[in-house]
């Protein structure tokens, strides 16, 4: 860790005084290398000598707008768009219904590394022992198959675990191989059992805290079955069926006479019971993650952090976390050239986008963003806010991505206006409900709210449409017109929110990653709620 300090992180401190001048900079560099490329001849990138002659010269782009270039360099091997073959492409999902794959060349994998290493020292020097214990990284997998030219494609947290310094990847508690297996239970019961076994964890890392919680609920309902196992050993069925367990797990004597005595409060199990060393979590806290940010924190004890794991795609690793007490995350604008628009809430984006020196605090923007693999003038439809800043470079807070806007009569509803009102009324009338999913119907031009709860006052679909009109002023003229039809309120059955997350990860989405978007269209959703009804 004072190697990083000496070799990487002093150095990135030094350039948070001029990153500006680091954009610009990045920007003729990532031009230069790319101007004999396809795309770099038709945008005539050797006679660009500004960001605003950039500008003129690339429109915004979208990953439909490079689909085929992409297909079609990877199965010629020309260089269409990136002066060099990629090496590997990040898989994920795509607005069509097809994957998208993300191209990656050399130099990108050695950032996600350096990356890893700069978070790692922040972690290390903001929170005492972090790593003075076993690590339990719950990550995608890094090759996950391969495209028709041959180069391989996985997950970027795939990625990024690996990227872990090779003396913190020696502390996890998960075998390689336990990602790869397929069977969605076992392999969480595998899980569980290795995260059970460790009686060191210090730190837990997963990109979505719906994970951990998954984990948990996965420990307390198989308790006696994994210490069980654990006793036994490999021949346990826990081990033995499905996918072939080949890597025996090590649990020392004490820690299995510790576990026996918890065998009768499992209800009450928590992370700081179960890992009373446990001096960090590490994930998202921002979005529709932070709905369950409380409830992980109950289940920690006061001196064990919530570190941010900062604005993360599949396109490129947006921030970084440079201060795990305050969750301070810049623009990782060392390696990214970044755009931003502002986003208006009621009225159109900005079309003018700015850049970071012109950004500006409690202000939201959307993203986009130039990379060295070949993304350029790229729209991530994500949004951020500006939260402050850290010496000259802003700090940023992903927000929600700028799908979770819906617009039926012109009202312009956002996710996070859905989740504040939601969480307001829930708050209001005592009631605890982590599920719920609204969805725009512009057939019949009104929402509807799925809610995961036995019961729910007769008002509460009047307070949750009044929150709304409260912020959004488009939404309360068209609900006071009549346009805009009565929120309605559908209570689910018990067991929904699984059904939902496996129905989701059946249709691409990773089980590590996923992602609850609150605020749908209708046609948007393949889920079949009406099956769940009360």
């Amino acid at each position: 860790m004072r190697l990083i300090r000496d070799r990487e992180w002093l150095p990135l401190l030094a350039l948070t005084e001029r990153p500006d001048a680091i954009q610009r900079q990045l920007l003729s560099t990532i031009l230069f290398s790319q101007r004999d490329t396809q795309f770099g001849r038709r945008h005539a990138f050797a006679s660009i000598r500004s960001y605003e002659e950039f500008v003129r010269a690339v429109p915004v782009l979208g990953y439909e707008d490079l689909r085929q270039d992409i297909k079609g360099q990877e199965q010629t091997g020309e260089f269409l768009f990136n002066a060099e073959r990629p090496v590997h492409y990040v898989q994920t999902s795509g607005t069509t219904g097809k994957p998208k794959y993300v191209p990656l060349i050399r130099s990108a994998i050695d950032w996600i590394s350096q990356y890893q290493r700069l978070f790692a020292y922040a972690q290390w020097s903001g929170v005492s022992e972090i790593y003075e214990g076993q690590v339990l990284v719950i990550a995608g997998q890094t090759v996950e198959g391969y495209l028709p030219g041959g180069s391989p494609y996985g997950s970027m947290s795939g990625l990024m675990n690996e990227g872990l310094p090779q003396a913190i990847r020696q502390k996890s508690v998960l075998p390689d191989g336990i990602l790869r297996v397929a069977d969605i239970r076992f392999k969480y019961l595998r899980m569980a059992a290795c995260a059970v076994a460790a009686g060191t964890l210090s730190v837990l890392a997963t990109p979505n805290p719906s994970t951990i919680l998954k984990l948990l609920e996965v420990i307390r309902s198989e308790f006696s079955h994994l210490v069980e196992a654990l006793t036994v050993g490999p021949q346990h069925p826990i081990f033995s069926q499905g996918t072939a367990w080949t890597e025996p797990i090590s649990v020392h004597g004490d820690r299995l006479a510790y576990l026996r005595t918890l065998m009768g409060q499992v209800s009450k199990v928590d992370l700081a019971t179960l890992w009373p060393e446990l001096r960090a979590v590490i994930t998202w806290t921002g979005g529709n993650c932070a709905v369950l940010i409380p409830k992980l924190r109950s289940l920690l004890s006061s001196e064990m952090a919530v570190i941010e794991m900062g604005y993360l795609s599949s396109e490129c690793l947006g921030s970084l976390n440079i201060d795990v007490h305050e969750n301070r995350c810049i623009p990782t604008f060392q390696e990214h050239v970044f755009e931003f628009i502002k986003v208006r809430e009621g009225d159109d984006l900005v079309p003018e986008p700015v850049l970071l020196e012109d950004l500006r605090q409690g202000q939201k923007y959307q993203v986009l963003v130039t990379t060295r693999s070949g993304l350029y003038r790229y729209a991530m439809n994500d949004i951020v806010e500006v939260t402050g800043w850290f010496n000259r470079v802003p700090t940023i807070r992903f927000v929600q991505k700028g799908k979770g806007v819906t617009n039926i009569t012109g009202e312009k509803l956002y996710e996070h206006q859905v989740v504040e009102a939601v969480e307001t009324v829930l708050k209001t009338s005592g009631i605890a409900c982590e599920f719920y999913v609204m969805l725009a119907d512009v057939h019949t031009a009104g929402y509807t709210l799925y809610l995961e709860q036995a019961a729910v006052p007769s008002s509460f679909s009047n307070e949750v449409d009044e929150q709304l009109a409260r912020m959004n002023v488009e939404y309360r003229a068209k609900r006071e017109s009549g346009r805009l039809q009565p929120l309605r309120i559908l209570l689910l059955r018990a067991g929904t929110a699984e059904a939902y997350r496996s129905h989701c990860v059946a249709k691409g989405q990773r089980d590590a990653q996923f992602k609850l978007i609150r605020l749908q269209y209708t046609h948007d959703c393949s889920f079949e709620f009406s099956q769940y009804l009360r």
